[in-house]
């Protein structure tokens, strides 16, 4: 099979998960969303036969990636363009083509700390038997991977608000499968404590053990942190 190159856009953390700021603290949502994309990362590479692009302009972004083992594409977008998600998301498919003109490519979302290895290689089957995969979240509306294994051709990216029909009209065959790590991007409160009781990450689980947030205890993110190593071995 040909390798599997991941792409993950990551916005400046000033600009990250503003909805989750009556809960907490710019400072702990910067930490947050970091950790959130190294669990999401490490997942990802753990699935087999994978590599990963983080694309961004923050620098903190860019280490946080490379301590995990991602490469760093620095977002070539301008802020005010019309599109930034998507255009990014392009500028890294292209580059990745031209590297490896046969390897699969998925869109992945960064705010997944409940990624199973296991869910992205069920989602790769999909895309593999249908050519172009999509995984719908857990609102039913949006995308958290478009998964694209038809060599030599550009995904149909169009993420954002309702993506998941935007994507399924391009093409894309939505994935059946439960997969609930990789259908819950976490926005909101309710998201993340619908994440901590799937079990996050470590780097989630040690960032929450350090913060006031009121769906959160110590125990209750070192139990996420004990499931998310027990599904990453």
């Amino acid at each position: 099979m040909p390798a599997t190159h991941v792409l993950v856009p990551v916005k400046a953390l000033g600009l990250a998960k503003s909805r989750l700021s009556h809960v907490l603290d710019p400072a702990a949502r910067e930490s947050l969303v970091l950790a959130m994309l190294q669990d999401t990362v490490t997942a990802a590479l753990s699935a087999g036969d994978v590599t990963v692009t983080v694309v961004t302009a923050d620098e903190r972004v860019a280490a946080a990636a490379l301590d995990c083992g991602a490469d760093v594409l620095p977002d070539p977008v301008r802020p005010d363009s019309p599109d930034p998600l998507n255009s990014a998301l392009l500028a890294a498919a292209r580059r990745a083509r031209e590297h490896a003109p046969g390897a699969e490519l998925v869109a992945l979302q960064a705010d997944l700390p409940s990624l199973r290895p296991e869910d992205f290689v069920l989602a790769r089957e999909t895309a593999r038997r249908t050519g172009t995969a999509v995984v719908v979240d857990h609102t039913a509306s949006g995308t958290t991977a478009l998964l694209h294994c038809v060599s030599g051709t550009l995904p149909p990216l169009s993420f954002g608000p309702g993506s998941a029909g935007r994507h399924i009209d391009a093409g894309a065959y939505p994935v059946p499968d439960s997969l609930p790590g990789l259908r819950l991007d976490v926005d909101t409160p309710d998201d993340l404590a619908a994440a901590l009781q799937l079990g996050v990450g470590p780097a989630t689980a040690a960032v929450l053990d350090t913060v006031e947030f009121p769906l959160c205890h110590p125990c209750d993110s070192a139990a996420g942190s004990r499931r998310s190593a027990t599904m990453n071995s």
